[in-house]
């Protein structure tokens, strides 16, 4: 097998294993008060957590949906075309947002009767460094993949116009 299909494949479980994940908590989120024998649990979350964990999950069904069509491009040899460009933007604009979901419904559901300073300390920058921080560099590494291969496309056709 090779790493092509081998990514794909992993991809392919990846992201259905997601979406499954993505459609279950929202049926768990909507129905709780319905069935609420059938979802009973020890522990209830907020209603900011649910709708910021259901966003969360929204996010990433649609990065590993756009990272599914990105692979294509990779195994079909077409890096250097617009559709490679416009994949890689998109995956790195919609990581960098996904950081800052994550951060601001994790710092916002732990409000309480907290001062600007307990926020920041204890909250934010926690939040910041340890989720944050990591998909704000998967993005950024994106959007300079993006940049590289906008590069990599205008020195492809100039390349194909002198010959």
């Amino acid at each position: 097998m090779n790493l092509g299909k081998l990514f794909k494949v992993l991809l392919d479980i990846l992201f259905y294993i997601i979406a499954l994940i993505t459609i279950y908590q929202v049926i768990i989120t909507v129905f709780s008060n319905v069935i609420p024998e059938i979802l009973k649990s020890e522990t209830t979350n907020s209603i900011t957590y649910e709708i910021s964990f259901i966003i969360f999950l929204l996010f990433l069904t649609f990065i590993l949906y756009q990272f599914r069509k990105f692979g294509s491009i990779i195994r079909d040899n077409r890096l250097f075309s617009n559709e490679a460009i416009f994949k890689s933007k998109n995956i790195g604009i919609l990581f960098n947002i996904l950081g800052i979901i994550i951060v601001l419904s994790r710092t916002i559901d732990k409000l309480d009767n907290l001062d600007f300073l307990q926020i920041i300390s204890i909250l934010f920058i926690p939040n910041l460094l340890i989720l944050g921080i990591p998909c704000f560099v998967v993005g950024i590494f994106f959007l300079l993949l993006s940049d590289g291969f906008k590069k990599a496309l205008a020195l492809k056709e100039e390349n194909d116009l002198t010959v």
